[in-house]
């Protein structure tokens, strides 16, 4: 991976999600394309009927414009500060060696305005979304997953020391499962360790033995481990065998069951998008 788009929208997780960029691209150089999200002023403004007047509308039109000034200026600040701390060249072209890295404001619906350029890139980072966050953030992950066609790596809040040293991949036998691996095979290829764990939710179907061998027949050393489901569920029992194995990226196919049932129900992909101390990959 030689690119990775970091959306930036003037939240704490900014920070977290360019300080995952720089450590996956610190070892092998790479480019983080980091873009701010800002609405077009005049995309914020109701419909005008009456009772909407001239001056309504222009203070409608100033404050969001305020908003998106200091959503940007919040953005930058942070990515000067990541620069900085993480010795890239701002500046730099992808494939120009190093960590180089760039910063740029995308206008338009958010979110939405930022998919055409997720899909030019090797990967997307975001922060979670916890439920005490600005609504953007939610929706940015959800769409990114959804419709990037690229793999979505989200990290928590909090930084992180390591990324993709060791990996844990979440294996269920979906297609989604399959797509996730391949999506992943450079990161595979690099890591240290990588574990093939299959949740026993007393329905188990797939053989984590069986990718095993694959992945060995393509250079990545693996080893397959089934565990039985915790009673929090299944995103739980990954976060939990995360801990014992060291893990510090877990993959997961994303929306394995349809997204009517995850709505329904709720699932993994949900609950990662929302919650987790190790930083997850999710594709579909």
């Amino acid at each position: 991976m030689k690119r990775i788009f970091v959306p930036l929208l003037g939240e704490l997780g900014d920070r977290a999600a360019l300080n995952a960029a720089g450590k996956l691209l610190a070892e092998a150089g790479g480019y983080v394309d980091a873009r701010v999200l800002c609405r077009d002023p005049r995309d914020v403004l109701p419909i005008v009927g009456e009772g909407f007047g001239a001056t309504m509308i222009d203070e409608l039109m100033t404050a969001a414009e305020k908003g998106a000034k200091e959503r940007e200026d919040k953005a930058k600040k942070t990515f000067d500060d990541w620069a900085s701390a993480a010795g890239a060249t701002v500046g730099g072209a992808p494939g120009a060696g190093g960590l180089t890295a760039g910063f740029d404001k995308l206008v338009g619906p958010v979110p939405g305005v930022e998919v055409a350029a997720e899909r030019v890139s090797d990967a997307v980072i975001c922060g979670r979304a916890p439920t005490d966050v600005t609504p953007d953030r939610a929706g940015l992950l959800e769409v990114a997953v959804m419709e990037a066609g690229r793999p979505v790596i989200l990290v928590p809040d909090a930084d992180i020391e390591t990324i993709a040293t060791t990996i844990l991949i979440a294996w269920n036998g979906s297609a989604e499962a399959a797509r996730a691996v391949s999506m992943a095979m450079p990161l595979l290829a690099r890591a240290k360790r990588v574990v093939v764990l299959t949740v026993d939710d007393g329905d188990v179907a797939a053989n984590p033995e069986e990718l095993v061998v694959t992945l060995r027949a393509n250079g990545v050393e693996a080893d397959a481990v089934i565990a039985k489901m915790d009673k929090a569920g299944v995103a739980a029992t990954l976060e939990v065998e995360a801990g014992k194995q060291h893990a510090d990226l877990i993959l997961i196919g994303a929306y394995s069951h349809s997204r009517v049932r995850e709505f329904v129900m709720g699932g993994v992909t949900d609950d990662a998008l929302t919650a987790g101390s190790v930083p997850m990959m999710l594709a579909r």
